[in-house]
């Protein structure tokens, strides 16, 4: 119930819905972004927090930090987390538009973000992410001229939620100039 109100209202919120990953595909994200210690992992979109939580829980020795426009999912995902006892300052939420956020430490993304966000996202990953930056996308690809290094079947049944994890690795001339 609470997940249905927040999905209906982060729709008046935010160009993009808040939609849950499934937990069945939790620890194939935390596998596909391979976070070590030391790691700084971005979760664009973050909307609860599971992912962040999911990757926390199995390395603990690494930043996280989820952004997420929508104000319901985001009070959500700090009372949850608060709830499941992952330690203060752990995982930053940050209610703010990733657009405008300066992503340069990162070393890790996750997004799950429809595919008209990607495009707009692209130029902004080609600005800020410096090579050896892992991208991993669920269920969404890039546009064709950012090419994954990897797709992972995740062999959910036709229509479920979470059946393909696009894994990008940033190099220097991997992301095109895209003007639009």
């Amino acid at each position: 119930m609470i997940i249905g109100f927040m999905y209906q209202w982060s729709l008046f919120a935010t160009r993009a819905p808040f939609v849950e990953i499934p937990k069945e595909v939790l620890g194939d994200i935390v596998k596909a972004l391979d976070v070590k210690p030391g790691s700084v992992v971005y979760d664009l979109g973050s909307g609860d927090g599971r992912v962040l939580e999911a990757c926390y829980r199995v390395q603990s020795d690494a930043k996280y930090v989820g952004i997420d426009k929508a104000i319901v999912p985001h009070v959500y995902a700090k009372l949850r987390l608060r709830y499941r006892k992952i330690p203060s300052g752990a995982i930053k939420l940050l209610h703010k538009n990733f657009f405008k956020q300066d992503l340069s430490d990162a070393t890790h993304v996750y997004v799950y973000l429809f595919p008209g966000l990607l495009k707009s996202l692209l130029p902004k990953l080609q600005k800020d992410l410096k090579p050896g930056t892992r991208v991993v996308s669920c269920d969404f690809e890039f546009p064709e001229e950012f090419k994954p290094v990897q797709v992972i079947d995740l062999n959910r049944p036709k229509g479920k939620r979470g059946r393909r994890l696009y894994v990008y690795e940033i190099t220097n001339h991997q992301i095109p100039i895209i003007n639009e």
